[in-house]
C-alpha cells in the first residue's frame, strides 16, 4: 500500500419521515416514524457509538423531531392504537386494517421467522378467497410479529423482545402489549442517543428546513424552467422567499432546542439548492450545503468537469457571505443505497473501500481528496441481511482500523481550513436528475401547486401575517413539504396516495379555518386521480347539440357528451341520498354545456345552488342561483359582488341545462379543463358531482368533430 495516498471520508446519513399527522383527527394516519425509530434512527447511533474512531454527520428534519417527540409522549397514532386494544375488542373492520398493515416488513424478517411468512400468506389467502378470516390467536400472532420485524436485530436483547422471542411465536396480549411498551421507551432514546454522540465530538448534527419544502421551488416556481425550460408550470404562480427564509431559520431554532445549539450546514430537502437557496441559508447562519455531484457538473463549464472536481469542498460566494458546498459522489452512495444488499457482507465492505482508495490512487490535485457519500439513513437496510447490522458493524470496524482513509464531518473539514475552489455559478437542481421534475410539472403535482398558492395569497390578501395567524401559517408551511408532491403523479407507488392527498388538503383547509376565512369547496376533492372510479361512465365523443330547454328535448341532443353516473346518494355529503343522478358535459365550438339530471326527477329548490369552480387552465367561479322551475341566473364574482357571466344560459325543468361560452370562462382551444362542481345550501356544499373526481375535458377546435370521426 505504499503508493496509496490517504482519502479523507464524508458519510452524511439523513433521517427524514413526512409529517403523518393529520390536523383534522389529531393523530398519526400512518406509522413509520415510530417504527424506522426502532428499526433505524436508533441502531444507526448505536452501531456508530460502537466504533469511536469513525465520525460521520446526521441530518434531522425538524418536522421528524416534532413527531419522534410526540410518539415518544404517546401521541395518538391509528394503527399503534388499534394494536393496544384486546384483539377481541376490534371489529371485523379493525381486524382488517391491523392485519394487512402487519403484513408490511423488511423482507429480512420474513427470511428469520418462516411462521411469520407463513402466517402473513394465510390471512392474505382467507382474505382473497371470502372465506373465514384469522382467528384472535392469528391476529394476535401477527401484531407481535409486526413488532419485533420493525425492531433491529442488535435490540433483540431488550427484556420485552426476549420474552416475546422466547414463546417461538405462540403469543399472549402481555407479549404484546411489552412490545408496545419497549417500542415507546426506544423512541424516547432516538434524539438523546444523537445529542450525546454530538456533544462528545463523534457526530456533527445537520439540518434541512422545517417541513421539509424543496426551498428553490419555494422561493420562485420559475426555477424549475432552469434546468427543464419546457416543463409545464402551475397555473397560479407562486413565489414566496420568505417563507423559504422562515422553514430554513426555524429549522435552526428547533435544532437547537433539540440538540443544544444550532447546526452548522444543512442537506437541503432532496439536495435541493439554487443561488437564491444558498443566500438564505447563509443569512440563516449556515456555513455549508450538501448536494448531489449533478448539480455540480451543470455548474462547472464543459472544459472543468473532472472526475476529480466532486472530490473536493467548493466555495460559492452570496450577497449573505460565503458557504462550502459539498457534493455527493452518486455511485458510492447509490451502492450502499441500492446494491450491496445483493452481495456478501465482506465483499460488500471490501468493494466500498476499494472504490474509496482508488479516488486516492488516481487523485492529481492538490491536498487530499474528500469522499462525500450521503445518502437516507432509514430506508436503504430493510433489503439487507439483518437489517444492515453486519454491513455497517463490519464497514465501521474496517474503517476505524485503516490508517489510509479518514472519516470526517463538514465541521472538522472546514475548521481544518481545507482548500476550497470557488464556483462561479450555482446550478438550480436537486439529486434526482440535477432538476425538479419529481415536484412539479405533472398534472396532479401543479394543481397542488395552485391549491397552495390560493391558501397563501388568500391569507395575504387577507391581512393574515404569520405574527396575527400563526396557526394558518403553521398550516400553510405544513402544506409547503416536499412529500405532498413525491406521491401526487406517476413517479412513485404508494398504496397510501390517499392519505398523503387528505394530509395535504387537511392542512390547507386548516389555512383558511384558522384565518377565519371559508374554506374553497376545491379542496374537498382529491388531488390525486385515482383510477377505476365506478361514476365514470363516458368522456365526450363528440360536439353536443343541446337545446337550453330543461329538460331532454331529442335522443341524439346530449349523445354526444361525457357522463358521470353519480348515482343516488354516492356523492352527498351530508346526507344519505344524494341530489343528483346523472351529470353529463360536454361542448360544441363556442360553450361548455353541463346538464344535471335530479334523483328526485326535480330540482331541490330555491335554497339550493349550483356552484362550477373551474380549477385549470386558470380559476374561474360561476355559479347557477335557486335551483327551482325557470330561467336561472348565472353570475360571477365582481367588485361589487356578482355579475351575469356574458352569454351564459341556464334553464331548469325536469333537468338542468346550462350553456357558458369559452370566451367568457376565458377559455381557448387546446386548454385543459379541470372542473369542480358542487351543489350549495346556504353557502356551504351539500354534494360534488361526481363524489371524488373532477369534471375535466379538452376545449375543442374546429377539426376535434373530424379527428373523433377519425378514432
Amino acid at each position: 500500500m505504499s503508493d496509496q495516498r490517504p482519502v479523507e471520508l464524508l458519510f452524511l446519513w439523513h433521517h427524514h419521515q413526512p409529517d403523518y399527522r393529520s390536523p383534522r383527527e389529531g393523530r398519526a394516519l400512518l406509522p413509520w416514524v415510530r417504527l424506522h425509530a426502532t428499526k433505524d434512527y436508533l441502531d444507526m447511533a448505536l452501531h456508530l457509538e460502537r466504533h469511536p474512531g469513525v465520525h460521520a454527520t446526521f441530518n434531522f428534519v425538524p418536522s421528524l423531531l416534532d413527531q419522534l417527540d410526540a410518539a415518544a409522549a404517546g401521541a395518538p397514532d391509528a394503527l399503534f392504537d388499534l394494536l393496544a386494544r384486546p384483539v377481541d375488542s376490534l371489529t371485523a373492520e379493525e381486524r382488517e386494517q391491523v392485519t394487512a398493515r402487519c403484513a408490511v416488513a423488511p423482507r429480512h424478517a420474513f427470511d428469520r421467522w418462516p411462521r411469520y411468512r407463513a402466517l402473513t400468506l394465510r390471512i392474505a389467502r382467507s382474505r382473497g378467497a371470502g372465506i373465514n378470516g384469522p382467528t384472535s390467536d392469528e391476529v394476535l400472532a401477527v401484531e407481535c410479529w409486526f413488532l419485533l420485524a420493525w425492531l433491529d436485530p442488535m435490540l433483540f436483547g431488550e427484556p420485552e423482545a426476549e420474552r416475546a422471542l422466547a414463546t417461538g411465536g405462540d403469543f399472549l396480549e402481555e407479549h404484546r402489549d411489552g412490545l408496545l411498551a419497549l417500542c415507546r421507551r426506544l423512541v424516547a432514546r432516538v434524539v438523546p442517543a444523537y445529542r450525546a454522540l454530538s456533544e462528545r465530538g463523534q457526530v456533527e448534527l445537520s439540518e434541512s428546513a422545517y417541513y421539509h419544502p424543496i426551498l428553490p421551488l419555494l422561493v420562485d416556481l420559475r426555477a424549475a424552467r432552469r434546468a427543464r425550460p419546457e416543463l409545464a408550470l402551475p397555473t397560479e404562480p407562486f413565489a414566496a422567499p420568505e417563507d423559504a427564509a422562515r422553514q430554513v431559520e426555524r429549522a435552526f431554532r428547533r435544532h437547537a432546542q433539540a440538540f443544544g445549539r444550532p447546526p452548522a450546514g444543512m442537506w437541503p430537502a432532496e439536495g435541493s439548492v439554487s443561488p437564491e437557496v444558498a443566500e438564505i441559508a447563509a443569512r440563516a447562519g449556515a456555513r455549508w450545503l450538501a448536494t448531489d455531484e449533478g448539480v455540480l457538473w451543470n455548474s462547472l463549464p464543459p472544459g472543468a468537469r473532472r472526475r476529480e472536481a466532486v472530490y473536493r469542498p467548493w466555495r460559492y460566494a452570496t450577497p449573505a457571505g460565503d458557504v462550502t458546498l459539498f457534493f455527493r459522489d452518486r455511485e458510492l452512495s447509490d451502492r450502499i443505497g441500492f446494491v450491496y444488499h445483493h452481495w456478501d457482507t465482506g465483499e460488500a465492505v471490501a468493494d466500498f473501500l476499494g472504490r474509496v482508495r482508488r479516488i486516492g490512487r488516481e487523485w492529481t490535485g492538490g491536498g487530499v481528496p474528500l469522499v462525500s457519500v450521503i445518502l437516507d439513513g432509514e430506508n436503504c437496510w430493510e433489503n439487507y441481511p439483518g437489517d444492515g447490522s453486519s454491513f455497517l458493524e463490519e464497514l465501521y470496524a474496517a474503517l476505524e482500523a485503516a490508517p489510509d482513509i479518514r472519516t470526517r464531518t463538514p465541521a472538522e473539514v472546514l475548521a481544518a481550513g481545507a482548500p476550497a475552489e470557488t464556483l462561479p455559478e450555482l446550478h438550480s437542481g436537486s439529486w434526482i436528475d440535477a432538476d425538479f421534475h419529481i415536484w412539479i410539472g405533472h398534472p396532479e403535482k401543479n394543481r397542488a401547486w395552485d391549491l397552495l398558492a390560493r391558501a397563501r395569497r388568500a391569507l395575504v390578501e387577507a391581512g393574515r401575517g404569520p405574527e396575527g395567524s400563526p396557526a394558518a401559517w403553521e398550516a400553510l408551511f405544513a402544506a409547503e413539504g416536499s412529500d405532498w408532491f413525491w406521491w401526487f403523479g406517476d413517479d412513485h407507488y404508494t398504496a397510501d396516495k390517499a392519505v398523503f392527498d387528505r394530509i395535504f388538503r387537511e392542512h390547507l383547509q386548516g389555512v383558511y379555518e384558522h384565518a377565519g376565512l371559508p374554506v374553497p369547496p376545491w379542496l374537498q376533492v382529491a388531488v390525486a386521480r385515482f383510477a377505476g372510479r365506478p361514476d365514470v361512465v363516458t368522456q365526450p365523443l363528440g360536439l353536443v347539440r343541446a337545446t337550453l330547454d330543461g329538460r331532454p328535448t331529442h335522443f341524439y341532443e346530449w349523445y354526444a357528451a361525457g357522463r358521470h353516473q353519480l348515482g343516488a346518494g354516492g356523492g352527498s355529503m351530508h346526507r344519505g341520498a344524494g341530489l343528483g343522478r346523472d351529470l353529463y358535459f360536454g361542448f360544441d365550438l363556442e360553450r361548455f354545456c353541463l346538464r344535471l339530471d335530479f334523483a328526485a326527477n326535480a330540482p331541490p329548490g330555491g335554497t339550493y345552488d349550483l356552484l362550477l369552480e373551474f380549477l385549470a387552465p386558470r380559476a374561474a367561479r360561476v355559479t347557477v342561483r335557486g335551483l327551482e322551475p325557470g330561467e336561472r341566473p348565472v353570475l360571477r364574482p365582481a367588485a361589487a359582488g356578482e355579475e351575469p357571466v356574458p352569454g351564459a344560459r341556464c334553464v331548469i325543468g325536469t333537468v338542468l341545462e346550462l350553456g357558458i361560452p369559452f370566451a367568457s370562462l376565458g377559455l381557448t382551444a387546446g386548454d385543459s379543463v379541470d372542473l369542480l362542481v358542487q351543489l350549495m345550501q346556504d353557502g356551504a356544499p351539500v354534494e360534488s358531482l361526481p363524489a371524488a373526481d373532477l369534471v375535466r375535458f379538452v376545449v375543442p377546435d374546429e377539426r376535434y368533430e373530424t379527428a373523433m370521426w377519425s378514432a
